[in-house]
């Protein structure tokens, strides 16, 4: 049997048969739809005529002429760029340097040197070669209809997302910000040149940049925003403009017949299809199609921020990155149907600000984000050059102050620190005077504390300057897994300024399959492996490498937090499968007061296995032993991480040489720290001082591990955790 039967297979056996009916009629009818169309494209131009465009306008258009008066014209639809004189004045009053970097980006697109998922710039020719994954050299051919178009097949060797993300043409909105910026018509020009060329190099359902939904529809929502910018330019002649709406035309009927749906799964690439039906609905109403754009968009926002986005406000993904991506998508779109007076339930409202909650929690001190789960660099729209380049993929804070306005939340202002730019380009004068307002209140400084999100399964300790993030949810997607990984009961540890333990995050997707899934192995996080195994089973094929079946079934039996601890307990069974069955339990103590934390790790019986205790330390990180750990970096040997073991008999300890990677196609290395546990042992437990006393005040780790026996006893969990008193 064949991977691909096997894989349909399988899903006979997930589920029911009504489900599977309903699957297969709609499959069925979607490969009868592409044959027909892939025949369309053989034998008529599938571009639209002057003709077919006037057909599909409104019926007050009586020529073309008339409806592209009528869009010069217009005052309605509103767009967040309405006031862009005043936002561009702000910008350039309050960001000098971030405007200097916008058009020394928008330079480097004019010379048609782009940096893409860790590329570096580079230089992709005149004209733009849209074709080919310009980091491995392979080109994808421009005439394949795009039903027939594929990722790599194992072992990988290409990136069918480099072409892809060019194709979002994300980089317009530099052009256009620079075009304002600095009033130059080249980049206009420039703006017009690439928007001909892509349409002429692309025609409707044919290449690799039609293969992709959610590609599509991002496009189309980056050609809108570098619109808004340019409308008034000379450059943007009726011949151009009216090539222009025909595209976006075909972009539109492209989505609403290609939605990424399913009757068991719908996740941010669907998302994204209703997103950009919500921005082609409300901003090109005189499309006889808009309408149902529109009302279908909003509605479906409407149904899947409830689908997607659990109770807690995280995304259902097991993914802080896409958490990321999805609350951008439902901001943005929701944003602009507010502005043009579409509402949306209380509900749907008070879960969005919920999603920007997590993020305020979720951000490290020194507001970064770990990157837990899968991270492509998924955006969409880019509206800031950040400096340096690789800090865009881990900052989620301009998030904050754009929710800030919307929600009048003086905490997500506050938290938001100076990321600020993009929230201009939303809301203008309004986000600088909220900024200003909050600054005239004399705030004390924001102290965030510890939070749980039990629906994700993700829960963060932290107190002042000390941070922890545990994984310990389910895999997400109703249980496909697709962008999870094997991280359950694993951490990420900030403290003193600096992360010292990561979550070495994700490199690539398929141009390297087994790279993938290296990053997602259980040896490549935080936590016990035992007999090296996965806690989870991953598999190499197409379908199998965005899927991960829910083995662990992690749970948390304990979450405390006061004003002297944090206490967390959790166990998962992925290990259950093996003979004999094992389950790991880790138990988690931060003590605030003294500024430290415990971590006990504790099995089931495991006569005859090999178990070990990973930790991935950041970049750069330098380390003695003796027999305790400390860790720093170079540049400050003082500030250092102590961490001491609870062992009397110490268990084998190894450092090797692993990988992290903070940013979709790049990679450094980094130290793995390994203890292999004494046979004889079913639990291994070591302390974590933060503070300046380090390992030579053992009097301050005996009060901590003192004070955790008697919150173990307070927390009534002290038989189930009897093992870890070691």
């Amino acid at each position: 049997m064949t991977t691909k039967w096997r894989y349909y297979f399988q899903q006979l056996l997930i589920y029911p048969p009504h489900v599977t009916w309903r699957k297969f009629q709609r499959k069925a009818r979607l490969q009868l739809k592409r044959k027909l169309g892939w025949l369309q494209t053989r034998l008529f131009d599938t571009n639209i005529s002057d003709a077919m465009f006037l057909k599909a306008l409104d019926n007050r258009f009586t020529s073309l002429d008339q409806y592209l008066d009528a869009i010069v014209r217009r005052q309605e639809p509103k767009f967040f760029l309405d006031n862009i004189q005043q936002q561009v004045e702000l910008l350039q009053q309050r960001f000098p340097e971030t405007v200097l970097a916008m058009i020394a980006v928008a330079d480097q697109v004019c010379e048609h040197r782009f940096d893409l998922l860790g590329s570096g710039p580079t230089y992709l020719g005149h004209p733009v070669d849209w074709h080919s994954d310009f980091k491995t050299g392979y080109h994808f051919n421009p005439r394949q209809y795009y039903a027939d178009i594929r990722p790599a097949p194992y072992p990988g060797g290409y990136d069918i997302k480099v072409p892809w993300e060019l194709s979002r043409c994300q980089h317009f909105s530099w052009l256009g910000q620079a075009y304002w910026l600095s009033g130059d018509e080249k980049y206009a020009r420039e703006f017009v040149a690439q928007v001909t060329d892509w349409i002429e190099r692309n025609p409707n359902k044919l290449g690799v940049n039609w293969a992709c939904t959610m590609d599509v529809a991002i496009r189309a929502v980056n050609w809108l925003w570098a619109y808004h910018f340019f409308k008034d330019a000379p450059a943007l002649t009726d011949e151009f403009l009216l090539t222009f709406f025909k595209s976006l035309l075909a972009h539109g009927r492209y989505i609403i017949d290609n939605l990424e749906w399913s009757e068991t799964l719908t996740s941010n690439h669907y998302l994204s299809n209703v997103a950009g039906l919500v921005y082609l609905g409300i901003l090109l109403p005189g499309f006889k199609e808009a309408r149902y754009w529109r009302e279908f968009g909003l509605q479906e926002l409407e149904k899947e921020m409830f689908k997607q986005v659990y109770p807690d406000g995280v995304d259902f993904e097991a993914s802080t990155a896409y958490h990321r991506l999805v609350t951008e998508m439902f901001l943005s779109a929701t944003l602009l149907a507010r502005l043009n007076r579409y509402h949306f339930s209380t509900a749907y409202m008070d879960r969005l600000e919920k999603m920007l909650e997590f993020i305020l929690y979720a951000t490290k001190p020194d507001g970064s984000m770990p990157l837990i789960g899968d991270n492509d660099n998924g955006r969409l729209h880019r509206l800031k050059v950040w400096q340096p380049p690789e800090r865009e993929w881990v900052d989620y804070r301009y998030l904050l102050a754009i929710g800030a306005v919307l929600f009048a939340r003086d905490d997500f202002a506050q938290a938001a620190g100076d990321q600020w730019e993009e929230a201009i380009w939303f809301w203008g004068e309004r986000a600088l005077l909220y900024r200003q307002n909050l600054e005239g209140k004399q705030l004390l400084p924001l102290q965030l504390e510890s939070r749980s999100f039990p629906d994700a399964g993700w829960y963060i300790m932290r107190h002042w300057d000390m941070y922890m993030f545990i994984s310990a949810g389910p895999n997400g997607q109703n249980g496909n897994g697709g962008h999870a990984h094997n991280d359950k009961l694993s951490f990420e540890l900030y403290a003193n300024g600096q992360t010292w333990i990561v979550d070495p995050g994700m490199y690539v997707y398929t141009p390297d399959y087994e790279a993938r899934n290296q990053f997602r192995t259980t040896l490549f996080h935080n936590t016990v492996i035992v007999d090296d195994q996965e806690q989870n089973p991953l598999s190499l094929t197409r379908h199998g490498v965005f899927q991960l079946p829910d083995v662990t079934r992690t749970k948390v039996k304990l979450w405390s937090a006061n004003n002297e601890y944090v206490l967390f307990m959790g166990e998962h069974y992925g290990y259950e499968r093996l003979s004999p069955p094992v389950i790991h339990k880790r138990i988690v103590f931060f003590d605030k007061l003294l500024s430290v934390w415990i971590i006990c790790d504790q099995t089931s019986e495991r006569p005859n296995c090999q178990v070990a205790t990973c930790l991935h330390l950041a970049p750069n990180t330098q380390l003695t032993t003796a027999p305790n750990i400390e860790l720093f970096l170079p540049q400050n040997k003082e500030n250092k991480v102590v961490i001491h073991l609870l062992q009397d008999n110490l268990p084998i300890f190894t450092i090797s040489d692993a990988l992290a990677s903070f940013g979709y196609g790049t990679k450094r290395s980094a130290p793995i720290l390994k203890w292999m546990w004494d046979d004889e042992k079913r639990a291994f437990g070591f302390v974590i001082i933060t503070n300046s006393l380090g390992a030579k005040n053992t009097e301050q780790i005996s009060n901590a591990y003192r004070r955790y026996c008697e919150a173990l006893e307070k927390e009534s969990v002290a038989e189930d955790c009897q093992a870890t008193k070691v």
